[in-house]
């Protein structure tokens, strides 16, 4: 007990001891546990929270070990997958936080029950399609949820934002965070995509095609989200519902956007399951990730 309390001393000089027990009282899922994913894994161990469930279905590549956090020199290439990473740096920074690693993607009962089974749910995605996914599901069971994005929109242009979406009051969807084509396109077949560039002759290749992605900017980013995390369960203060990282202008902005008021999501089908089937998606085979 003495080791514990000495371990979390400076955490409680900010929020208390009460503060500290409330964090690990918590359980969290994160879904991704990539160049986001990894770091803010990482202060949520050294937050001390109960347990931390991965969600990847990926493998790392060469390309990824410029940012991902935890990751080994020694660790094979092919063969090691980020969720066992991340889930052996929660151990070895804390033992006292369980570390669960999904090896799926969302789109999966794994996932589904892991977000289902959190008090949190932080979502760390390239892409708006799964995003759009994951916000509708925490909005039916009404999961409070933090998104993350890092962006590098054009040369010279880098940052990133965290959206809190808690107790209804605003969601990606209202909050006009998301790009409808593009989550259109990720729940479409591929039959019916492949259809569409022929007829518009767009490229798989660009569509595919991946920006630049490095640690210190996703650091900001998890940073950003991690704090916001910590300020609402301990009670320091009421979590920012949207920032903006704009790493190119050296600075951090409060979004003061209202959402919309009558959100079909965070208004609507929050806190109702069975309205809102969203388990719909796991029957999208093409979607799937077990």
């Amino acid at each position: 007990m003495t080791e514990v309390l000495e371990r979390y001393h400076r955490n409680t000089l900010l929020f208390g001891a009460e503060g500290q027990r409330k964090l690990g009282r918590t359980n969290v899922a994160v879904i991704g546990a990539g160049g986001l994913g990894s770091p803010l894994i990482q202060h949520l161990a050294l937050l001390g929270v109960k347990r931390i469930t991965s969600v990847d279905p990926e493998e790392i590549d060469e390309s990824n070990r410029n940012r991902s956090i935890g990751t080994r020199y020694t660790d094979p290439v092919p063969g090691s997958s980020k969720v066992d990473i991340v889930s052996r740096m929660v151990r070895e920074i804390n033992p006292g936080v369980e570390a669960i690693g999904l090896k799926c993607g969302l789109i999966s009962e794994n996932a589904f029950a892991a977000v289902r089974g959190s008090d949190w749910v932080l979502g760390c995605f390239d892409e708006d399609g799964p995003r759009a996914i994951l916000n509708e599901l925490c909005q039916a069971y009404k999961k409070q949820y933090i998104d993350l994005a890092s962006d590098v929109p054009m040369p010279g242009i880098y940052g990133g934002r965290v959206c809190v979406s808690i107790n209804g009051n605003g969601c990606l969807d209202c909050l006009d965070l998301l790009d409808r084509n593009a989550v259109r396109r990720y729940i479409e077949s591929s039959e019916r995509l492949i259809h569409e560039d022929k007829i518009y002759g767009i490229s798989k290749t660009v569509l595919e095609e991946k920006g630049p992605s490095v640690s210190p900017v996703n650091g900001v980013v998890a940073a950003l989200a991690a704090t916001e995390f910590m300020v609402a369960v301990t009670g320091l203060r009421a979590p920012t519902r949207l920032l903006e990282y704009r790493g190119w202008e050296s600075k951090v902005v409060t979004i003061v956007d209202e959402p919309r008021s009558e959100c079909i999501l965070c208004k609507g089908i929050r806190g109702k399951p069975e309205e809102a089937d969203v388990e719909r998606y796991l029957k999208l085979q093409h979607l799937r990730q077990d």
